[in-house]
């Protein structure tokens, strides 16, 4: 498994989880208030709501997670701080097996289309950018593998001589 902290590092350049929170927030709001979603069912407008509810609770749990492993200085989960991050580990585990990878990409996908084709000229291209920076984050918090490397840890090590 990969280094956790180089994982988050890499993905959490911006600095703070209310940052990255606040510009989610001011896409995700741009693709509710689009013409596109004007023609949405109910069912429709329900995924995306939940969409947007597991996209802020993630962040803010990767964040926690690289703040304490940088506040620890350690490069990966501990004993210690999986009784400290139970519920940020349990956010990140749920995501990644409570919704299946091509439909998170699909989905993303498709606000991606939607805030690029809302837009024109530079605020097309900050659009594009800025969708596949947040698509790079979530597909990267769903092949965290959290559930594993929680089990890695707890495991008793065992060494044959």
């Amino acid at each position: 498994m990969e280094n956790l902290l180089i994982t988050l590092n890499q993905i959490t350049p911006c600095g703070t989880s209310s940052g990255f929170v606040e510009l989610l927030e001011y896409e995700l709001s741009s693709v509710i208030g689009s013409n596109a979603a004007d023609s949405w069912s109910a069912d429709q407008r329900a995924d995306f709501m939940m969409f947007y509810a597991l996209f802020s609770a993630n962040t803010v749990a990767a964040f926690n997670v690289r703040d304490a492993l940088i506040r620890e200085n350690i490069e990966d989960l501990t004993k210690e701080l999986i009784t400290e991050l139970e519920s940020d580990l349990y956010e990140l585990s749920s995501f990644a097996s409570g919704i299946e990878l091509c439909e998170l990409e699909e989905a993303l996908d498709k606000y991606i289309e939607i805030l690029v084709d809302g837009d024109t000229g530079i605020d097309s291209t900050i659009a594009a950018i800025t969708g596949n920076y947040f698509k790079t984050f979530f597909l990267t918090l769903h092949s965290l593998d959290i559930e594993n490397r929680i089990k890695t840890v707890k495991s008793p090590v065992t060494f044959k001589m």
